[in-house]
């Protein structure tokens, strides 16, 4: 829309297995430091891969009532969570925005079916229908994120949950920047929130043989690009972020983080379960994204990729690159911040998009950890190791979901 206003990120919020809250996960990206460890919420004994990227230090009692942390499940937790954390990060409190012109939107696909299903499955078993919680319905719904945080701050707006698989974060980011565009808010509060690490997800990620067994080494198991990948490490997080129309957030003295340029989305339509390998539909969503942001691949000075360390992804978005920008992408960084996070799923994009926050921000590009050796085909500069201090004004970060949905966006520097 050529007369929309410009929106904002004012405000983060993450829970990453490396890091609670917006510094301390931009601590450790510059450090290089991993979170994934033996895993110990259940016995790993009967699975091959032994290791996760659980939010190890996170207390959901403080941030919510000990009576609702005992009534919801882990990510409603981890949601209101990172929603506290961005909105304090924000100052949106003291914004002064009405309400009903705040939209909020949120999404998961996995959720948290752990060890409450299991409870609730035990209580039908043992006494019948009349012995399961009467929240629990509402507590398995993956909505329930989204409810909670509209609760928590009273937002009256317009308010959604997506579940797209990977691309969910960022597809949460384009349904939120649309909403300012459109003129139906004039903030909006989008994140995402994932906790993958029980044993029916272990199981059924075993089952297709795409985790990583690398257990005697699990801050070395993430290998996007890697010859030596063998697979994922599954992780939990979520991401919040605050929006505002760029001129309000400028009128009232925020703090800018970065303009969300362009947006773009695309679909293969090919295969319910992996990927075709050209990458024709990622550079697609580039493209599109670009074209939003009004900008040319020239522009571009870093790429936050998907890197989950699975060769077709690994080789669909490198080529994807290179179909999109042409030669540039040989000379343009690029990094995955889940080398060091594990693959949250429906927040992994939100956590990529936090890094490129960092690089936009701090001027400095978090690094591809455990990339010893590119894997054939893998031949771009993929900042392997170690941060790297680089000016960067425009910044691209994309996601890619099973079955070949894609999404991107082009984050630039505030001016």
């Amino acid at each position: 829309m050529a007369d929309s206003p410009s929106v904002a990120i004012t405000g983060a919020g993450v829970l990453a297995s490396n890091g609670l809250g917006r510094r301390a996960y931009w601590s450790a990206l510059e450090a290089g430091e991993s979170g994934v460890r033996h895993l110990d919420r259940f016995d790993p004994e009967p699975f091959p891969c032994r290791i996760a990227g659980q939010l190890w230090d996170f207390d959901p009692a403080d941030f919510i009532p000990r009576r609702d942390v005992r009534r919801w499940h882990r990510h409603v937790h981890q949601a209101v969570a990172a929603a506290r954390l961005a909105v304090d990060d924000a100052e949106l409190a003291a914004a002064g925005y009405e309400a009903e012109r705040i939209a909020t939107g949120f999404g998961t696909s996995v959720g948290s079916p752990n060890e409450a299903w299991a409870e609730e499955l035990q209580a039908f078993a043992t006494g019948g229908y009349k012995r399961v919680s009467r929240t629990a319905s509402s507590a398995f719904s993956g909505h329930a994120a989204t409810i909670h945080v509209t609760v928590d701050y009273g937002f009256r707006g317009p308010a959604i949950t997506i579940a797209s698989g990977c691309t969910t974060g960022l597809d949460v980011l384009l349904w939120g920047v649309e909403q300012i565009r459109r003129g139906k808010a004039d903030a909006a509060l989008v994140g995402a929130t994932e906790s993958p690490i029980f044993p029916m997800s272990f199981a059924a990620s075993c089952a297709m043989g795409i985790l990583s067994q690398r257990n005697d080494d699990p801050e070395g198991a993430m290998r996007p690009y890697d010859a030596g990948r063998d697979g994922i490490v599954l992780a939990e997080g979520a991401v919040a972020l605050v929006l505002e129309r760029e001129d309000r957030a400028r009128a009232r003295g925020a703090m800018i983080l970065a303009e969300v340029a362009g947006m773009g989305s695309a679909a293969e339509g090919l295969n319910p379960l992996t990927l075709e390998s050209e990458g024709a539909a990622m550079a697609r969503a580039i493209t599109a994204a670009l074209a939003d942001a009004r900008a040319s691949p020239d522009d571009i000075d870093y790429i936050q990729s998907h890197g989950v360390a699975l060769s077709v992804y690994d080789i669909c978005e490198t080529n994807a690159f290179k179909r999109a920008l042409g030669r540039r992408a040989y000379r343009i960084p690029v990094s995955s911040v889940k080398s060091m996070t594990g693959q949250a799923y429906a927040a992994g994009g939100l956590l990529g998009a936090a890094g490129a926050l960092l690089a936009l921000h701090e001027g400095v590009i978090p690094p591809t950890l455990n990339l010893e050796s590119p894997a054939d085909g893998c031949d771009l500069d993929y900042v392997p190791q170690r941060a790297r201090f680089n000016d960067v004004s425009a910044a691209l970060t994309v996601a890619m979901s099973f079955g070949g949905t894609h999404t991107a966006a082009v984050l630039r520097r505030a001016k």
